[in-house]
């Protein structure tokens, strides 16, 4: 209790301490002023509901981030609302609920000459999907509309294989700021874009509205990087490695001896280079495995391929389901009862008899 109230204490005084540098961050029922808005206009370029995506530069202005719930893009001490991120307990809030509201910029600035593209959403913005279906797309969009030079990129801190896709985009590392090292950063110009498919609710919700051309672009992309490996055509995902805990088979030993009796190949995504991930997913009969990141790369399958998703009851995403009408891909999902019990592993999978009848027969339909 007392070490809680003593770093409170602390925060105060750091937050009250760099409002005295900063200034006081406000609300502006107006800001339009600030911003050069341009839309794309390409009909081939459009959101679920066939909106048509806006481009925002500012000029002069500041990021700062918290590199978890909140992005908050500030000029002359007013928060930009159509600029700014903040997503509150998995769901997108009001800009009146970003933390500088309250707390300020408690960072130290670093400033940056020339054109700043943001692409920090908060903590998503190393998470594989997340970085295929947002980051990826909004730099296409850039790269394609703009023909103004960007400086720089403002990146949640970047991972190798993000680099090296970085790098596909034509974009060097030495061009990328790494938010986490640089919370705070003043730019003489900054664009942001509109989310591709996040307007509202939780990610897990609006994730069936992603739009085609997004999968387009990232086939067009990368699908000529391919590398072939030895592998047979029945793939099983096993996410037992993932850093993340989430959609975690339970009887994982009982499922490698049925993965085996059954001649699929068990791999491991992450292992893979992403020009071998791609090959495989391009070339496999049927990818089976528990939700998770790595069935990103169905967006890499042929039409026809089957996927078999295994996840919770309780579980809304449908991201595969989406991915696999828009490619002609045959997808099947396996529900199993809900399990969050424990808090370390949500969405927890047990697989019963029955769920392995379910299985052998998808694969033999």
């Amino acid at each position: 209790m007392i070490k809680k109230k003593i770093k409170l204490y602390y925060k105060n005084i750091v937050s009250k301490t760099f409002e005295n540098i900063h200034g006081k961050v406000f609300l502006k029922k107006n800001t339009s002023d600030f911003l050069d808005i341009s839309q794309v206009k390409d009909p081939f370029f459009k959101s679920y509901e066939n909106k048509k995506y806006n481009i925002y530069k500012v000029k002069k202005a500041r990021i700062f981030t918290d590199n978890n719930e909140n992005v908050a893009v500030i000029k002359n001490n007013i928060l930009i609302p159509k600029l700014s991120f903040q997503q509150i307990r998995g769901r997108l809030h009001n800009a009146k609920y970003n933390s500088v509201i309250k707390k300020g910029t408690p960072s130290l600035i670093k400033k940056f000459s020339g054109t700043v593209l943001n692409l920090a959403q908060g903590g998503s913005g190393n998470n594989y999907f997340h970085f295929f279906f947002d980051i990826i797309p909004k730099i296409y969009l850039v790269q394609k509309k703009i023909k103004k030079k960007i400086n720089f990129y403002y990146v949640s801190a970047p991972k190798k294989w993000q680099i090296k896709i970085f790098k596909i985009l034509g974009i060097a590392e030495n061009k990328l700021i790494n938010s986490s090292k640089n919370k705070h950063i003043f730019a003489d110009e900054i664009i942001s874009l509109d989310h591709p498919w996040y307007q509202k609710g939780t990610f897990q919700n609006q994730v069936k509205k992603i739009p085609k051309w997004i999968i387009l672009i990232n086939r067009k992309i990368f699908l000529k990087k391919a590398k072939k490996i030895k592998f047979t055509k029945k793939i099983f995902l096993d996410r037992s490695s993932s850093e993340f805990n989430h959609c975690q088979i339970y009887n994982q030993r009982k499922v490698n001896q049925w993965i085996k009796k059954n001649n699929l190949s068990s791999c491991k995504p992450e292992k893979l280079t992403l020009e071998k991930q791609i090959y495989l997913f391009n070339n496999a009969s049927i990818i089976l495995g528990a939700h998770g990141a790595a069935f990103t790369n169905i967006i890499f399958c042929k039409p026809g391929t089957k996927i078999i998703e295994i996840i919770p009851a309780n579980h809304p995403n449908r991201k595969c389901e989406r991915i696999s009408k828009i490619l002609g891909l045959k997808y099947f999902r396996i529900v199993t009862k809900p399990d969050n019990t424990n808090k370390n592993f949500p969405f927890r999978i047990h697989l019963e008899k029955k769920h392995f009848k379910m299985i052998d027969k998808t694969i033999n339909l």
